[in-house]
């Protein structure tokens, strides 16, 4: 029966070097990609840099205190590369050659012409969250005094991505040996999945990157606590604070903070000691707490220096985006069938690949993306349908749901409510006709704004297609999930590298520097 947890061998060492394995993988492969991309990609990578610098130097949010680094128009004179905005139809010869090939004339002209555009205007991620910004700029300022400077030290920062993705891999798959009702498929399915996942805001410098590393790992402990209670505060202590991290990287993160209070709920109708603040209960009282103070601190100040708790309504208003009553929000196509239709059939594709462009267009292929579609909708459904479906033997079996029906439930939970969020978004503001979202589209379709969905979303996958091959009969459903899940990482791994083989022989990139 799929609603049934049967019993399911532990994890053994093997599978312990499987994931360490699986881990290195998405290590090595973050950093490989990472050094080919040129500096400075087509999805603002600049404003993040800036905003890199300023917290290497000590920097906190104030009025006034949002103009660019004095040293950016050096990095951008001396490294930017024009192939991600450099119209397809010029001749390639008329391409200019890396700065740092061309003559000191040469390279002071382009550093000031950089200074010059970047004289009259404001950073955009200036006031933004800041816990990605903060732990880039230590390790900005370790690489400097380990002698990294220039592109390398650009390229030093992007590393720290590889970094995330080893560690979100990792503590992926030990997270989930120690839930109960998980076998070796799920277990190690996940972290493969996670391994060649092609979302390419890791490639580059954005707080995007650290989403899926700070969110993931608090959903699986936090949903870990919910199944069963630990005695001592410190897992409580160290859920909250990952909460804290996953809202201060990107506020579109709030999801994970719902899941959270989801399965407080779950533990205090389960276990009366979740009800009493001198027994469970007070822990989780103290999760909450360490999570709230310093996103509560945050937004307090936000408000008190810039009039607004999230500090965005600058870069809104520089953006030229308006924002809407909520008695106007009648009539946006998100109100539609087509329009919602539009909307998941944008994100999706954009969830799995990201929006990186190359001499201006998107490094996407149509099959691939129809494949990450389909099979995306179809597995989710299938989750979705098999997990909320009421089994009378189940129930009278066990007495409670069992770990794993808890962890596809919030699962689904972090899904649905990160894209009512992106949903909600775009129903609060304007958009005019050539931002992105624009006045046409307009609706946020970046899956990158939510890829701290990202762990909960593998593990909906995986556990979607073992459901797809389940009428095979048990041992060859086994067969067919592990050969769909190898066919899938190929087809995934494999459109990358040709989509990005152009990327590769870039003379601007890591792998040219001097």
């Amino acid at each position: 029966m799929l609603l049934a947890s049967p019993r399911v061998p532990g994890p053994g060492r093997r599978e312990g070097r499987v994931a360490l394995l699986l881990a290195l993988l998405a290590a090595a492969r973050v950093g490989v990609f990472s050094a080919a991309f040129p500096f400075f990609t087509n999805i603002d990578e600049h404003r993040h840099v800036d905003v890199v610098l300023k917290y290497a130097r000590g920097y906190l949010p104030a009025p006034g205190d949002d103009a660019y680094e004095a040293n950016l128009p050096l990095l951008l004179g001396l490294y930017g590369s024009p192939e991600y905005h450099f119209d397809r139809a010029r001749p390639l010869n008329e391409l200019p050659q890396p700065a740092w090939l061309g003559s000191r004339s040469d390279q002071t002209r382009r550093v000031e012409a950089q200074r010059r555009y970047l004289a009259s205007r404001r950073s955009l991620e200036a006031n933004e969250a800041p816990v990605y910004y903060a732990t880039a700029g230590a390790w900005w300022w370790l690489g400097r005094e380990l002698g990294l400077q220039g592109a390398w030290g650009l390229y030093w920062v992007r590393a720290l991505n590889a970094l995330a993705a080893f560690v979100m891999v990792l503590g992926s798959y030990f997270l989930m040996r120690g839930l109960p009702g998980l076998d070796s498929f799920r277990r190690l399915g996940v972290p493969a999945l996670l391994a060649v996942f092609p979302q390419d805001s890791q490639y580059f410098i954005t707080r995007d990157a650290f989403s899926p590393l700070v969110s993931g790992i608090a959903f699986l402990w936090v949903v870990g606590l919910a199944i069963r209670s630990r005695s001592g505060g410190l897992a409580y202590v160290g859920v909250g604070a990952l909460l804290a991290a996953a809202v201060l990287v990107k506020y579109t993160n709030l999801a994970v903070g719902v899941v959270a209070a989801a399965c407080f709920v779950f533990a205090a109708t389960q276990r009366p000691d979740a009800r009493r603040l001198k027994g469970e209960g007070g822990r989780w009282l103290l999760l909450f707490g360490v999570a709230l103070t310093p996103v509560v601190w945050w937004w307090v100040r936000n408000q008190l220096l810039f009039g607004d708790f999230t500090g965005s309504n600058l870069k809104v208003e520089r953006m030229g985006w308006g924002t809407r009553a909520l008695g106007d929000i009648v009539g946006h196509p998100l109100l539609t069938l087509s329009g919602v239709t539009n909307f998941v059939l944008d994100l999706i594709p954009s969830f799995w690949r990201g929006q990186l462009a190359w001499f201006r267009e998107d490094l996407a292929w149509g099959p691939a993306d129809g494949f990450y579609t389909v099979t995306s909708l179809v597995f989710v459904l299938l989750v979705a349908g098999t997990t909320w479906r009421k089994s009378a033997q189940h129930e009278a079996a066990s007495g409670a749901l069992e770990g794993a029906i808890l962890l596809e439930r919030m699962a689904l939970l972090a899904i649905v409510v990160s894209v009512v969020t992106l949903a909600l978004l775009s129903l609060r503001f304007v958009f005019h006709e050539y931002s992105n979202p624009s006045a046409a589209r307009p609706w946020f379709d970046q899956g990158r704004l939510i890829a701290g969905a990202l762990v909960p979303f593998a593990l909906l996958y995986v556990r979607g297609l073992q459901i797809a091959v389940s009428p095979l009969g048990a041992t060859r459903a086994n067969w067919a999930a592990w050969c769909g899940l190898a066919l899938t990482c190929a087809l995934v791994l494999g459109s990358e590298v040709a989509l990005t083989l152009p990327v590769f022989s870039s003379p601007y990139n890591g792998f040219h520097l001097p």
